[in-house]
Order: structure tokens, then sequence, then C-alpha cells
């Protein structure tokens, strides 16, 4: 495979650069998930007195031809390489080393082999020995009730939207809510393994029901299709609320969600769906 070729280049590379004090490999070839589309992804932590004389792009162009290396919208470092694959990188100072004990929760290996290519110190492994495991828990009421509450005000955002008129607005935000809904359905079904991002692996994770349930909860901007998507999505959040939100003991803002409903069954009465 293309990406593990790549990946076995830039472990001898980094072996090969004393300014590089330690590299972790994250992502799906950490956890054996990594297929001829998946992306390579690499924290690199170099040296403080080397750091600031550090060039990234040119470091990685030595190592696979890049097409573009920039900063995308969620502040990675991002990799197009010339053969098409995609790389997430981050560069830190050695001495940074410990913000691997901040994804905790978030991130996990199953070894630590697997996810610490390269430390002279040791002191990479020691961070990252705190998430040797399997995938973190997911449960309990603050957790719920902060997907709940988000799901809520987000909802009642979208169905504004609709109201007023502004369909692509509200197509956009339908997946905002989506993130929300799916990790709640994920907590009701007992499959969160994909946590931090709900919609990965879905097809195979959800029963042919539900994720037919979810089909149904999506839509395009046109907007009596909209409006069928959004009131789907908040039929199925109400039902999730009875079912793993009030046996937690959630305290509910009943008067919004009210709000939600009603706000919804306007806008699809104004689009002919009653």
């Amino acid at each position: 495979m293309l990406q593990l070729e790549m990946i076995e280049c830039f472990k001898e590379a980094c072996q090969r650069d004393e300014r590089i004090s330690g590299v972790l490999m994250f992502g799906s070839f950490t956890v054996g998930e990594g297929d001829a589309f998946s992306d390579i992804e690499f924290a690199v932590f170099i040296q403080d007195d080397e750091f600031e004389n550090f060039e990234q792009k040119p470091w990685l162009n030595s190592v696979s031809p890049l097409a573009a290396y920039f900063i995308d919208d969620f502040g990675h470092h991002t990799a197009l390489f010339h053969n098409g694959v995609r790389g997430e990188f981050h560069f830190e100072r050695a001495s940074n080393s410990s913000i691997i004990a901040s994804w905790q929760g978030y991130g996990w290996f199953p070894s630590l082999s697997s996810a610490v290519i390269l430390d002279r110190t040791g002191e990479l492994s020691q961070y990252a020995s705190l998430l040797v495991g399997g995938p973190p828990i997911r449960e309990g009421a603050s957790l719920v009730e902060g997907l709940t509450l988000n799901l809520i005000n987000l909802m009642l955002l979208g169905a504004n939207l609709l109201n007023r008129g502004e369909f692509a607005r509200a197509w956009v935000l339908l997946s905002k809510v989506h993130e929300n809904l799916l990790k709640l359905i994920r907590l009701h079904e007992g499959v969160t393994d994909h946590w931090p991002t709900p919609s990965r692996a879905l097809e195979q994770e959800l029963s042919t029901t539900v994720y037919d349930c979810y089909i149904a909860c999506t839509s395009s901007a046109q907007p009596t299709a909209l409006c069928a998507a959004y009131q789907q999505s908040w039929n199925w959040s109400c039902e999730l609320f009875k079912s793993i939100v009030i046996p937690l003991n959630v305290e509910l803002p009943h008067s919004i969600i009210a709000h939600v409903s009603t706000l919804l069954d306007k806008a699809s009465a104004n689009h002919n769906l009653h």
C-alpha cells in the first residue's frame, strides 16, 4: 500500500535527522484501520534550539514530493502529496511533548509501539503511554447533557433559518446538527469507538434499520426535502431524549423544545409537508 511505503520513508527520514527528538503517528494506521484512501498523520517534535530554523515544507518535500502544504480550516498543517495521499502534521518543540497527554479522552493507541516512531529521550513515550488501550468509554450525565443542549441549540437555529427562507445556510447547519445527533445515536446503540468523527464507518457500525433512519434525516437543499430532513432529525432527537437523556435526570429546556417543534411545523406547513 502506498501509504505504508510513505510511512516507512517518513520513519527513516526522522531517524536520520538529529534535529527531531520524537515522532508520534496517530490516526487510522495507528489503530489498524488504514486503507488505500486514508491519510497519514504525525506529530513531530523538534529540538527546541532547532525549531525556528526547521523548514517544514522543504523537509516534507524531501521525503515525498509535495503538491501543496498549508494550514487547513481546522488549524492543522496539511500536506497534499503529488501521489494523491493527504497528510496531517503537527510540528512542535520537543519541550512541548506533554501536549500528547491532552489527547486523553479523544485519541488512543492499541500499543505504544504502534504510535511512537521515534523517542530519543523517552519523554514522548511517557506521555503517549497515557493513551494506550482501547477507545475511551463514553457515558455520564454531563456528556449527554452537553450533546443534548448543543443539539437543541442548533435545531432552534436551523428552524429559524427554515422559516426565514435561508435554505442554503440551513442545509450547511444540518451537518452540525447531525454531529450531536449521531453521538446520541451511538450512545443509544452502544457503538462509540469512532466518537470523535461520529459519521465514520457508520454504514458498518449501525444496523441497516438504524442507518436507514439516519438517511431519512439527510437531504438536498431543496426546501421541501430540507424541512422534511429537519423534521425527521428532530423527531428522532426527541425519541432519544426520552430513552437516554431523561433517565440520567438531565434537565431539559422543555419550553425551547416546544418552540422548536412549533417552528418546524410552521416551516413544514409553508412547504406543503402537511
